[in-house]
């Protein structure tokens, strides 16, 4: 079965990135309990700290829509009030996945060193 990914890229105003931050913050671990999340993160671009991108992944599309009409997300939709203009939100279904032999595939003369990876 797919996993999905739900990612929101914000610009967010200067004088409002402390307090998206935090609310950000706040709801991590809260969503991270929600059944069927296997992951959720915030990450700042590091090129223009303005820029933040709220990444989760869903074991289905039902846990995902469940969390869609959650408190939580509705905390998600009022940080992003906060910013001047629409964030950009992607949600992609992931049929499959490779790690650092997918590398050590492409790339053979150098798999010794990738070793520690």
């Amino acid at each position: 079965m797919p996993m999905l990914d739900a990612t929101i890229k914000m610009t967010v105003p200067p004088e409002k990135r402390k307090e998206v931050l935090q609310t950000l913050k706040a709801i991590l671990v809260l969503i991270r309990r929600e059944q069927g999340c296997i992951s959720c993160n915030c990450y700042v671009d590091v090129e223009n700290e303005n820029i933040i991108f709220f990444n989760e992944e869903w074991d289905t599309s039902e846990d995902l829509n469940t969390h869609l009409r959650s408190v939580h997300f509705s905390i998600l939709i009022g940080a992003m009030k906060l910013l001047n203009n629409e964030p950009e939100i992607r949600f992609n279904m992931i049929a499959s996945t490779a790690g650092a032999e997918a590398v050590k595939a492409a790339r053979p003369r150098e798999a010794e060193n990738l070793q520690n990876y």
